[in-house]
């Protein structure tokens, strides 16, 4: 197989080595499904979208490198990619032989404990913040995660270019609502929208509107 290092992003559980015991490697594009061929799927590079719940009522999570997807009990949930995807599909075995890489387990803790850290400061904001804070802690989270930071202008680029409907589904609001909280960002230019993603201008001032519920 082609070298976890030839597939991997920065943050990604593989980076900098190549195991062994991988032989199902797969590639999606932007918007293609991607199906169960395993029980669980590593992802090396891109942001996928994983949707669950009721049509029109369903709840969007967004993965990227070094996250698992796991099929087990999620057969009603959909998962698409919002850009160039890599990863892995694996059985339950392979992924325990792989945590007895020393590199593999310690990044696992790492990414589980700020992974738990998340979703606490995620849940204050969704059950105290106002519409502004969630969609402000959003953003924040998916340039963090994903963005790409400009030296020269102070801006952020991140290229993931979400429907109303999704970004309603990831705020836990509705989207005249999402759409509110996004006009007056742009309108004060902590933000720029365009069809290839968003631009983040004043991290700060975001991160001022995300911690109210704090």
């Amino acid at each position: 197989m082609t070298g976890a290092t030839e597939r991997c992003a920065k943050g990604c559980l593989l980076e900098g080595i190549t195991p062994t015991n991988l032989q199902t490697s797969c590639s999606y594009h932007q918007g293609e499904q991607i199906s169960p061929k395993r029980d669980l799927f590593i992802i090396c590079r891109g942001p996928v979208s994983w949707t669950w719940g009721l049509e029109g009522k369903g709840c969007l999570e967004i993965l990227g490198p070094g996250e698992i997807w796991e099929c087990e009990g999620k057969g009603q949930g959909q998962l698409r990619a919002l850009g160039e995807v890599r990863g892995h599909w694996l059985k339950r075995e392979q992924w325990l032989e792989l945590l007895l890489i020393p590199t593999v387990e310690e990044r696992f803790l790492s990414y589980m404990r700020k992974k738990l850290q998340q979703q606490h400061e995620w849940q204050l904001v969704l059950a105290r913040g106002s519409v502004r804070a969630r969609v402000a802690w959003q953003l924040l989270d998916l340039a963090e995660r994903f963005g790409e930071w400009d030296a020269r202008t102070g801006e952020t680029f991140v290229e993931i270019h979400l429907t109303q409907a999704q970004q309603a589904q990831l705020c836990g609001a509705s989207r005249a609502r999402v759409w509110q909280a996004l006009e007056e960002f742009t309108s004060k230019r902590w933000l720029i929208c365009s069809s290839r993603g968003f631009w983040v201008r004043d991290k700060e001032a975001l991160r001022q509107q995300s911690r109210e519920a704090f």
